[in-house]
This record gives C-alpha cells, structure tokens and sequence, in this order.
C-alpha cells in the first residue's frame, strides 16, 4: 500500500516538472517571437529615416531591452527552481 501511494507521489511529481517545463518553454518560445517582431519593427522604422521614426525606433529599443531583462529574471528564477 505504501508503495502505490509513494508511486503515485513520485507520478504527481513528475507531472508538475513536465508541466512546469513546457510552461517555460512555451513562455521562452513567446518571448523569442515578441522579440523577432520588435527588431523587425525597429528595423523599419531605422530604415525610414525621419527623426519621429528614429525617437519610435528608440522607444522600441528601450522596450526591448526591457523584457529581454524580465525573460532574463524569470530564466534565473526557472534555473534555481530547477537546480534544487
């Protein structure tokens, strides 16, 4: 008896690490596309060349710059959750 009930603990474990897991990489797989499109924009807006595109393009680069340090935190976070 105390073996099913270790085993099932052990299953329910293994679960929440997968569904923890996928939850990260669908949230990295988020970001890598937020991402793509921010430079994509930055991009255009650089080669249009008048200063209000330029000031939009900055603004975006802050932006950017932003949540590359947020998905950074979070990954440091996810690391040390899954180190211990």
């Amino acid at each position: 008896m105390f073996g099913l009930i270790k085993s099932v603990i052990k299953s329910i474990e293994l679960y929440l690490k997968l569904k923890n897991k996928k939850f990260y990489y669908d949230l990295h797989k988020e970001f890598k596309e937020r991402e793509r499109k921010l430079v994509k924009e930055i991009e255009e807006f650089r080669i249009s060349g008048d200063s209000h595109s330029a000031d939009r393009a900055d603004l975006l680069r802050n932006h950017l710059d932003s949540e590359r340090r947020e998905f950074e935190h979070l990954s440091t976070f996810y690391s040390e959750v899954e180190e211990k």
